[in-house]
């Protein structure tokens, strides 16, 4: 049976951690608030960026250029995970390795994982599978890992980024974007944008349609990354907003118990007063 001690120190335990985890809960929405507006406005960069890429790339196929477009043209797929270097990020890590792992067994293309949280993930569910690991920073995209992880990346032909995306504060998804290759140049729906106006480029087609690609990759790549790392800082605060929420059931259920203890202890007190006195009567 448990005693008026346990529940005393339960409850302070109860208590402690609901201070440490909102806390944490305190940091998390700092950090998201500190990065929505730049990566929400940055996304609706991206998309028109893309929308002019896709009369680009009209544009040069229009002027009897070869149909393939690319920095290489070796036909190797490289898929990233973006992972995390810890955990309390939620459940939207885990439901962004899903959707990669499926698209792994089935396509076998390279593997690149960002992140420590990622290794061990990769050795639980695809043990055999052989990747590169490069460190990053759950907070900050730093130039130099970033300058790192591209130079890889160029070397193939394709790159698919699979990261979570920001819907809402209560809603995260994984996402799959695709930085380089055949797809690059499709608008929504996979639909390549029609060129409905000639246009004049200086100095050629071909030199802004390879510029724009270019930096279309490197871009886009580094959104993905900013992307993950809000939905990681959203998910992570809502985790922590309903834990905060079962620490306060919990106490609220020791406060019970106690209560339930508190009555015992009174009631056997008075019992023990009734039979004293009884036993003086005689």
């Amino acid at each position: 049976m448990i005693t008026k001690k346990q529940i005393i120190f339960e409850l302070e335990s109860l208590l402690s951690l609901r201070g440490l985890v909102e806390v944490y809960e305190e940091v998390a929405a700092t950090q998201m608030q500190k990065v929505r507006g730049a990566v929400l406005q940055s996304r609706q960069f991206q998309e028109g960026l893309l929308a002019v890429f896709s009369r680009v790339k009209k544009a040069y196929l229009k002027q009897q250029k070869t149909a393939k477009l690319h920095r290489v043209s070796n036909g190797r797929v490289v898929a990233v995970f973006v992972a995390a270097n810890s955990g309390l990020y939620g459940d939207i890590v885990d439901r962004v390795f899903d959707e990669f792992v499926e698209y792994v067994k089935k396509d076998k293309p390279d593997v690149v994982i960002l992140g420590k949280l990622g290794v061990s993930m990769m050795e639980d569910k695809l043990p055999k599978f052989l990747y590169n690991y490069f460190d990053f920073s759950d907070k900050t995209v730093e130039q130099e890992s970033f300058e790192m992880v591209i130079r890889y990346l160029i070397q193939f032909e394709k790159i698919v980024v699979f990261h979570g995306r920001f819907k809402t504060i209560l809603s995260q998804d994984p996402s799959v974007t695709w930085v380089s290759g055949e797809r690059l140049d499709q608008g929504e729906g996979g639909q390549e944008a029609k060129v409905e106006t000639d246009y004049l480029f200086e100095p050629s087609v071909d030199d802004v349609a390879k510029v724009f690609e270019g930096e279309i990759l490197a871009s886009s790549f580094e959104q993905t990354l900013h992307e993950s790392q809000l939905a990681k800082f959203a998910s992570r605060m809502l985790a922590l907003d309903r834990s905060v929420d079962n620490i306060e059931k919990r106490v609220e259920a020791v406060r019970r118990q106690g209560r339930k203890i508190n009555h015992r202890l009174f009631n056997r007190g008075q019992l023990a007063t009734i039979s004293g006195i009884s036993l003086w009567g005689k």
